[in-house]
C-alpha cells in the first residue's frame, strides 16, 4: 500500500561546523573576538535556516533584532533599518551620526542591559547607508551582527570593511554533499529513500537544501514520490515546481542580453565559450559569470560555459516558449558546423538540436546518433534516430546500419517482435551492404532476442556459434561473438568445462577490453555459485580497476561490475563490505556512464534483507518489481519477486510471500545465475513458513541437485533449510537426522572458499543437533551479522505492526537492543517498548520465547 504525506519543516542537517563557528563569536565575551558572523552562500543553501537556529541558541541570553534587506530594484535610502528608527523625524538632513545615535538607543532601551544581536537577513542588498550604520554599531559594540549575504553581486564595502578589519568573522555556507544530502532527505522524509533516489535527488539539487525541498514538495503533489513500507520512491522527470517563481524574479533583474544567454545556455546544456560569444553579447556573458549565474569548465578543450546549477536550468527551460526554442535552437545549430568529426556526445547533441530546429540532419549522422544512444542505453531517442534515417530514403549500407540499431532498441524496450522483423529485413539485404561489424551485432541482438525476449537460451546460443565462422578472419569481431555466447552461457547457469573457458578468455588481456567486460558479472556469479567465492571478488576487482581506467565504452559497465560485486559480498556474509561498496558512489562521476544504471531497489533491497530490515526490504523490492514490470531486458523479474515471497516470509505475511513465490513460478526463468538462483531458495523458505509437508524433502532434493552440480554454496544453503525444518518436526523421508543434516553440512562448507558465514551456519547446525540452546543463542547472533536468519515467523494469530514485524525476529535471533535500536535508527528505550508490546500479544514474558512463539511452535 502506497502513502505520501507532505514534509512539514525542514531540519537543519549538515552544519554543526559552521553553527559552532557562528555560536562561538555570538557567545564570546573577550573583547578581542570578533564582534558578529557573516554566513556567506548562493541562494537556497540554508543561511537563513542557519541563521535562525542561531537566533533562537542566543535569544534566552541576548536581546535579538531582525531586519531585512529590500530588493534592489526598488532601493530605499536606510529601509532595512526602519525597525530600529521609528523615533528619528523623517527628513534628509539627517547625518549618519544621527542616525547611527538613534539606533544605539532603541537597542540600548529595548535590551534592558542583555547583549544585542541584529540579525541582517540578504546583506549584499543593503543600501550604502544602512551599511554605515550597520558598521558604526559593530564597531562601537552596540549590537553583534549576524548577516546573511550572497557572494555576488557582491557585499556592500562597509560590510567588507568590517571582515577585513576582524570585527566579523567570514563563515562560507557551502551547498552539501552527497552523503549530507541524503541524510537530509532521510530526515525529512522520516523514512528511507532509495538509493536510485537519492542519487537522483542528488544530480538534481547538487545539495542546494530549498532545491531539495521544491522538488520533494513539487514530486510528492504530483504523486512521483511515494512512499511504501517506509521506502519512498522517486519516479517521473525532474519539474522545478514553486522554483520557477524564484527564477523569474532573479531574470526579471537581468538585461534583455542576460537572459538570452541564459535561455541558449540552458536549451544547449552546456556550449563552447566561443561558440556563446558568437551567439551571444560578451558583455552579457562575463556579467552572468561575474554573478554566478554561469560557470566556465577552463579545462574543457575549448573551454564551455554552463548554468551553475542543474535544477536552474530545469526551471529556465520550462520557462521557454516552444517558438522561441526552436528559434534559439535553429540560432544554435546555423553556427554549428556538421559534426562529422566530433566526438560521440557532441553528435548525439547536435542531432539532437538539429531536430527540434526543424532541420533533419544526414541519415549517417542519425544512424551514428543512434549507435551511440543505443550505448547509453537510451533506446527511445535511438529508435527515433533510426526511424528518422530510413525516412531519408538512403542508401543500402546506412538502411543496414539503421535497421541494426532499431534493432538494438526494440529489443531493449522489450519488443521482441520487432526487433526480430527489424534483423529479417537485415538479412535480406546484399553482402556488400552489410558490414562484418553490423554482422556481429545483428547476431548480438538476434541471441539476445532469443535469449531475454524469447527465454531461448539453447537457441540464442546455437545463432552465435552459426555466425562465429563467417568473422574468423576479423580477430576482433571474432572475440566480440565468443565474449556474448560465453555471457549467455553463464548468464543461463552452465559451469564446469563452460566456466574454465570462460575464465580463460577473461584472463587474455589480448583480447579487446569490450568483448571481455560484459561477461564479468555472469563469470563472477558462476564462480560464486560453484564456491569459488574469493576467485569472484578478485575478478571483479580487477575489472572494476579496468573500467575506471578505460574510460571508454568500458566505463559504461562500472554499475554492473560494482553490482556483481556487492551481491557477492553478501551471498558470502560480508554484509558490512557490501553495505560499505554499495554506499561508496565515487564512479558516479567518471566517463559516459549510462542515464539507466541499476534497477532502482533491487541491491537496496537485498542489503535490507541482509540487515533484518524486512519491511524495507520489501519496499525497496516493489520498487523494482514496478520497475521490471515496465521494462525488464535482462529477466530479472522472477528472482526479484522470490526476493520480496522471502521478505515477505521474515515479517510473517506468509500468505503474501505464496502469491509472491507463485507469481515467481508462472515467470519463465532462463538466467538460473541470477542471484544465485534466488528462486529456488525462495521456494524452500515459502514452504518451511508454511510448514508444506514436502518442504524438508523438497529442500533435500534442491541440496542433491546443488551437489551433482557442484554448486557447494546452494548445497549448503539447502541442506539449513532441511536443518530448520526437521527441527521444526516436519517429515523427512527415511530416518535422516539432524546429526546427519550436521555432519553433510560440515563437509560442503569445506568446498566454500571466501564464504564468511558457512562456518558459523555448521556451527548453529551441530548446536541444533546438540540441543546446546546456549550455543544456539550464541551462533544466531553470529550468523544474523552474516545475515542468516533463523526460524522465520508464520503468518500470526494476532497483528504485529509493520515496526514489531521489524523487531521481533532481530531480537529473536539475538541481537541487543541498543543493536536493534542503530540499524533501524531508532533509540534503545523505543525497541524496548516495542518489545514489551510484543511480548503482551504473543503471550510470552522474555526473548527466550520469541522464536519459539514466532515459528508457531
Amino acid at each position: 500500500m502506497h502513502a505520501t504525506h507532505m514534509p512539514g519543516p525542514w531540519p537543519l542537517v549538515g552544519r554543526a561546523e559552521e553553527y559552532a563557528s557562528a555560536l562561538e563569536v555570538l557567545t564570546a565575551t573577550d573583547s578581542r573576538a570578533p564582534h558578529g558572523v557573516l554566513l556567506v552562500g548562493e541562494s537556497g543553501v540554508g543561511k537563513s535556516a542557519l541563521a535562525a537556529k542561531l537566533e533562537q541558541a542566543v535569544t534566552v541570553a541576548a536581546h535579538v533584532v531582525t531586519v531585512t534587506s529590500p530588493s534592489r530594484a526598488q532601493p530605499v535610502m536606510l529601509a532595512a533599518l526602519a525597525p530600529l528608527l521609528a523615533d528619528v523625524p523623517a527628513h534628509d538632513g539627517a547625518s549618519p551620526i544621527s542616525v547611527f545615535r538613534a539606533a544605539a538607543e532603541r537597542l540600548r532601551r529595548d535590551s534592558a542591559g542583555r547583549p544585542v544581536v541584529l540579525r541582517v537577513e540578504d546583506g549584499h542588498l543593503l543600501d550604502g547607508a544602512s551599511a554605515g550604520v550597520l558598521r558604526m554599531l559593530a564597531t562601537s559594540r552596540e549590537a553583534r551582527l549576524l548577516v546573511t549575504s550572497r557572494p555576488n553581486p557582491g557585499l556592500p564595502d562597509d560590510l567588507l570593511a568590517l571582515w577585513k578589519d576582524g570585527y566579523l568573522r567570514w563563515i562560507d555556507v557551502e551547498p552539501l554533499d552527497r552523503a549530507t544530502t541524503s541524510e537530509l532527505l532521510r530526515t525529512a522524509l522520516g523514512g528511507v529513500a532509495g538509493r536510485d533516489t537519492e542519487r537522483r535527488m542528488w544530480e538534481a539539487c547538487r545539495g542546494n537544501p530549498l532545491y531539495l525541498r521544491e522538488l520533494v514538495r513539487t514530486a510528492i503533489s504530483r504523486d512521483e514520490l511515494r512512499q511504501d513500507h517506509g521506502v519512498w520512491t522517486w519516479s517521473g522527470p525532474v519539474v522545478p515546481g514553486r522554483l520557477i517563481g524564484l527564477v523569474t524574479s532573479e531574470l526579471s533583474r537581468r538585461s534583455a542580453g542576460e537572459r538570452e544567454v541564459l535561455e541558449i545556455v540552458s536549451l544547449a546544456e552546456s556550449l563552447p565559450l566561443p561558440l556563446l560569444f558568437e551567439l551571444a553579447d560578451t558583455a552579457a556573458v562575463d556579467a552572468l559569470v561575474q554573478a554566478g549565474m554561469l560557470v566556465v569548465d577552463v579545462d574543457a578543450n575549448p573551454p564551455t560555459a554552463q548554468l551553475s546549477h542543474p535544477v536552474y536550468g530545469e526551471a529556465i527551460r520550462s520557462l521557454v516558449p516552444p517558438g522561441r526554442r526552436r528559434v534559439l535552437r535553429e540560432r544554435v545549430v546555423r553556427h554549428l558546423p556538421e559534426p562529422h568529426d566530433a566526438s560521440l556526445p557532441d553528435l548525439l547533441r547536435w542531432v539532437s538540436w538539429a531536430l527540434e530546429a526543424g532541420s533533419v540532419p544526414d541519415a549517417e549522422l542519425l544512424v551514428a546518433a543512434a549507435a551511440h544512444a543505443n550505448q547509453l542505453q537510451q533506446p527511445a531517442d535511438a529508435r527515433r534516430f533510426a526511424d528518422l534515417a530510413l525516412l531519408a530514403d538512403p542508401d543500402l549500407v546506412v538502411v543496414a546500419g539503421a535497421l541494426a540499431q532499431r534493432a538494438r532498441a526494440h529489443r531493449v524496450l522489450g519488443s521482441a517482435e520487432r526487433a526480430q522483423a527489424d534483423l529479417d529485413q537485415l538479412h535480406t539485404l546484399p553482402p556488400h551492404a552489410v558490414s562484418t561489424t553490423l554482422v556481429v551485432h545483428a547476431a548480438v541482438t538476434g541471441a539476445d532476442v532469443l535469449f531475454h525476449g524469447r527465454a531461448d537460451p539453447d537457441a540464442a546460443v546455437r545463432l552465435l556459434e552459426e555466425v562465429l565462422p563467417e568473422v574468423e578472419d576479423a580477430s576482433e569481431s571474432a572475440a566480440v561473438l565468443r565474449g556474448h555466447r560465453l555471457t549467455l552461457l553463464m548468464t543461463a547457469g552452465h559451469s564446469g568445462g563452460v566456466l574454465d573457458e570462460a575464465v580463460a578468455f577473461l584472463a587474455d588481456a589480448s583480447l579487446p577490453l569490450l568483448a571481455r567486460i560484459q561477461l564479468v558479472p555472469p563469470v563472477q556469479l558462476a564462480l560464486a555459485r560453484s564456491g569459488r567465492i574469493s576467485e569472484s571478488l578478485r575478478l571483479g576487482e580487477r575489472y572494476l580497476a579496468a573500467a575506471r581506467e578505460s574510460l571508454s565504452e568500458a566505463t559504461a559497465f562500472l554499475t554492473s561490475l560494482r553490482a556483481a560485486c556487492v551481491v557477492i559480498r553478501l551471498f558470502a556474509g560480508d554484509v558490512d563490505g557490501a553495505e560499505r561498496m554499495h554506499a561508496d558512489e565515487s564512479d558516479l562521476g567518471i566517463g559516459p556512464l549510462p542515464q539507466h544504471r541499476t534497477i532502482p531497489g533491487l541491491v537496496d533491497g537485498q542489503i535490507a534483507m541482509a540487515r533484518g530490515r524486512w519491511s524495507e526490504a520489501i519496499g525497496h523490492l516493489r520498487a523494482a518489481i514496478a520497475s521490471l514490470r515496465d521494462r525488464d531486458p535482462r529477466g530479472m523479474l522472477p528472482a526479484t519477486l522470490a526476493l520480496a515471497a522471502e521478505a515477505s516470509v521474515w515479517v510473517g505475511d506468509t500468505e503474501e510471500a505464496c502469491r509472491l513465490r507463485e507469481e515467481s513460478l508462472r515467470e519463465p526463468v532462463h538466467q538460473d545465475a541470477t542471484i544465485h538462483g534466488r528462486r529456488r531458495r525462495t521456494l524452500l523458505w515459502v514452504g518451511l513458513a508454511r510448514r508444506e509437508a514436502d518442504a524438508v524433502v523438497h529442500a533435500l532434493d534442491a541440496a542433491d541437485a546443488a551437489a551433482g552440480a557442484d554448486l557447494a554454496p546452494a548445497e549448503l544453503d539447502s541442506l539449513y533449510i532441511a536443518l530448520l525444518g526437521i527441527a521444526d518436526g516436519l517429515p523427512t523421508a527415511g530416518d535422516l537426522t539432524l546429526d546427519d543434516v550436521a555432519e553433510r553440512m560440515a563437509v560442503v562448507a569445506k568446498r566454500c572458499d571466501g564464504m564468511w558465514r558457512a562456518d558459523a551456519m555448521v556451527g548453529y547446525a551441530r548446536a541444533v543437533a546438540a540441543g546446546d540452546t546456549e550455543m544456539m543463542a550464541a551462533t544466531e547472533v553470529t550468523l544474523a551479522g552474516h545475515g542468516v536468519w533463523t526460524n522465520p515467523p508464520r503468518q500470526q494469530a494476532v497483528a504485529l505492526t509493520r515496526r514489531e514485524q521489524e523487531i521481533a525476529p532481530l531480537a529473536a535471533a539475538g541481537i541487543s537492543s541498543r543493536d536493534i535500536g542503530r540499524r533501524l535508527s531508532i533509540s534503545t528505550r523505543t525497541v524496548e517498548s516495542h518489545l514489551a508490546r510484543i511480548y503482551a500479544k504473543l503471550g510470552i514474558t522474555s526473548r527466550a520465547e520469541l522464536p519459539a512463539a514466532l515459528s508457531g511452535r
